[in-house]
């Protein structure tokens, strides 16, 4: 799981940071659900001058890869590839993927190679070519948070053979002149239809290119240029292209100014009825005023130098600027208005420690009709670090990633940990409209959030409350309104050295004008006690209790590709408990009960239970210096169809260091010891990685 920057233009990846699971989110794989710790941020800096609404700025995705189980009938499939890179020498490089995929009836293929001439890090020179067969991946789309989702059809994919390529360059100016200062790049993409890859996958045939620009040309003189076009065969094609001069008048006076130019043209055989076609250009001035001391503005006007009937004008203006009121207190932000509608941003920073900073942004945004691409246009984000939770945040910086690549400067991001920071406070809005990059379709937004986090010494408590409201315009120009609540809810608390106190409330429920059909929710709520003494750590117990009541979306499909239509209810009580006879052997045991019941109707819903019973005995056996086997009993009753389950399990481990161990090991059984886990698909081989602290 990772958060894509993708250019607002050309649509292409230009920075990705990978997710770390039970720190930047929380996934229920049973039911399909995932749990970001904080609202995701919408934009990211675009280094452009000309704002193409009141707050302009590439846009960030969050983007899931997953594998998943049918739930009906046999999995009968293999999947085997490669990929391989080799430097020969400092200048070239060779790369080779290869990906082959069967599953019943049908089979896919994926190839590429790619290579790489280097003179340095600012110059260099990547071709790439790549040939589909079949449907290698399919890929799924949501603006609405997993309630509806929309993509091609794999069926159009199944007997397609297309091919790939794309070429990227990169000149740093130093490289070729004594003295010169610059970077050019360029880039150019051709996809035919109906080929398939991870993030590629195109339906018709697409040609884009584009690059950058940006040199110092005096001491006081900067130009930077940036453009971009896009075409798809019976589609959209869009173009956009822009140029920045920036001028430094004094050591505290700086003078910017750019023009932008762009167009959209829908080529479909059915042109959607809130497409927006049509040329426009705007012009900006940008004037601003650092001391070098405590603060810092700036002003800017920009209008539309022409625009054809069908396109809205974009004037602006608007002023912004920072001030520090203390050391640790500080204040920026930036207002406007214009012909596309009002725009904000409001932040502020506070030191709270000299190790912590704690900081929040309002961004308020209009219509970006020019844009075209799904866009939330307004925001709140945690500046340059943001909290994940309560004890941890994360900062993002600029990294440069290969040197071979199209972009070597990316977004990166790591995680701090603070141990004695004792509030973690926030607050989040959204205000706005998100345009279809297809079809122009609007959807008025309205979504805010507040969570709040407390730890200290033995106690820790976290608590959040999100909320918003979707009113999506269709594609026949028809209305439809979603609302959508969360809370959530956790708390830590040490009653003693030995004895712990844990757990969670989670709470979501979702409206929409369809009908109940398409609404959604769940409830999930934990509590668990723990025994784990300090000066005789030979005994070991957990208590714990779990309820659990899930109404699927309509998105979430089952077999044949047909909504989930079962609402399910659970209660499950678990005690487990694990003694140390001697330094080499253990015994354990695990005991649990689900109270389950299950409704085939959403609308009115008429449960009928579905008990059991799980009984887990095990021994653990630690042997030469690093080594531990595993042998598990196990036994699962179902009352209420009179079925009993039972079978063996059995693991051997390796210890890497205190804190960490990796084994394989074999279930002989079918069935999971999580009681929420309703498949029968666990036997087989498998491979575990533990870790401690």
């Amino acid at each position: 799981m990772r958060i894509e920057i993708r250019d607002k233009d050309s649509h292409i990846v230009t920075g990705s940071v990978d997710l770390r699971p039970g720190i930047d989110y929380d996934i229920d794989y049973l039911q399909g659900r995932v749990l970001l710790s904080e609202p995701l941020s919408s934009t990211a800096a675009d280094n452009l001058l000309v704002r193409t609404s009141g707050l302009s700025g590439d846009e960030a995705f969050l983007v899931v890869r997953y594998e998943y189980t049918p739930g009906f009938g046999d999995l009968n499939a293999l999947s085997t590839g490669g990929q391989g890179h080799y430097w020969f020498g400092d200048h070239v490089r060779l790369g080779l993927t290869a990906n082959s995929n069967e599953e019943g009836d049908v089979d896919s293929k994926l190839g590429a190679a790619d290579l790489t001439l280097r003179k340095s890090a600012e110059s260099w020179i990547k071709v790439q070519g790549g040939r589909s067969e079949g449907p290698v991946s399919t890929s799924l789309q949501s603006a609405d948070g997993g309630f509806g989702f929309s993509g091609a059809d794999p069926a159009s994919f199944t007997d397609a053979s297309a091919d790939a390529y794309r070429a990227d360059a990169s000149i740093g100016f130093g490289d070729f002149i004594d003295g010169g200062k610059g970077r050019l790049t360029l880039y150019s993409q051709n996809r035919d239809a109906g080929y398939s890859a991870p993030g590629q996958s195109t339906l018709n045939t697409t040609e884009q290119y584009g690059g950058t620009f940006r040199m110092p040309v005096a001491s006081r003189l900067t130009l930077a240029a940036k453009g971009d076009s896009s075409s798809e065969d019976q589609g959209l094609e869009h173009r956009a292209m822009e140029l920045d001069v920036g001028i430094k008048l004094t050591d505290k006076w700086s003078l910017s100014t750019g023009v932008r130019n762009d167009r959209r043209e829908d080529h479909s055989p059915v042109v959607p009825l809130t497409q927006e076609q049509g040329e426009r250009t705007d012009a900006v001035a940008q004037l601003a005023f650092d001391p070098g001391t405590s603060w810092r503005a700036y002003g800017f006007g920009q209008d539309t130098l022409s625009a054809d009937d069908s396109r809205q004008d974009n004037g602006r203006f608007g002023a912004g600027g920072s001030y520090r009121l203390t050391k640790r207190f500080k204040l920026d932000g930036e207002v406007s208005d214009g012909d596309l509608g009002p725009g904000a941003r409001l932040g502020t920073s506070f030191l709270a420690t000299e190790r912590t900073n704690l900081y929040l942004n309002y961004l308020l945004e209009n219509d970006r009709t020019d844009a075209g691409v799904p866009v939330r246009q307004g925001s709140v984000v945690t500046g340059v670090k943001q909290r994940l939770s309560d004890s941890s945040s994360v900062y993002l910086e600029e990294r440069y990633h290969d040197v071979g690549s199209q972009s070597g400067l990316t977004h990166a991001a790591g995680v701090n940990l603070v141990e004695k920071e004792r509030w973690s406070i926030g607050a989040s809005a959204e205000v706005g409209t998100l345009v279809d990059s297809q079809t122009s379709a609007q959807t008025d937004r309205r979504a805010a959030g507040v969570h709040l986090g407390y730890n200290r010494d033995s106690l820790q408590l976290t608590s959040a409350v999100e909320y918003r409201q979707d009113d999506a315009e269709q594609p026949d120009t028809t209305q439809v309104e979603r609302t959508t609540w969360l809370f959530r809810n956790s708390f830590k608390y040490q009653l003693t050295p030995d004895w712990r106190l844990v757990g969670k409330l989670n709470h979501s429920f979702s409206d929409s004008t369809l009908g109940d059909f398409y609404g959604g929710g769940y409830t999930e709520a934990v509590v668990g006690y723990a025994y784990r003494p300090v000066r005789n750590d030979r005994l070991n117990a957990l208590a714990k209790y779990t309820y659990f009541y899930n109404v699927p979306t309509t998105g979430q499909v089952g077999a044949e590709n047909t909504p989930s239509g079962f609402i399910q209810k659970s209660q499950i009580a678990a005690f487990d408990l694990t003694y140390d006879l001697t330094t080499s052997w253990s015994i354990g045991g695990k005991y649990a009960y689900r109270l389950g019941q299950v409704s085939l109707d959403r609308v009115d819903p008429v449960f009928f239970n579905n008990t059991a019973h799980l009984v887990v005995l095990r021994v653990d056996w630690r042997f030469l210096e690093n080594w531990e086997g595993m042998v598990e009993g196990r036994t699962l009753y179902l009352p209420d169809v009179s079925q009993r389950l039972s079978g063996a399990l059995t693991a051997i481990y390796r210890y890497f260091g205190k804190h960490m161990k990796a084994g394989v090991g074999y279930n002989f059984t079918k069935f999971s010891d999580d009681l929420t886990d309703l498949g029968y698909d666990h036997q087989g081989a498998f491979f575990n990685i533990i870790g401690s602290m």
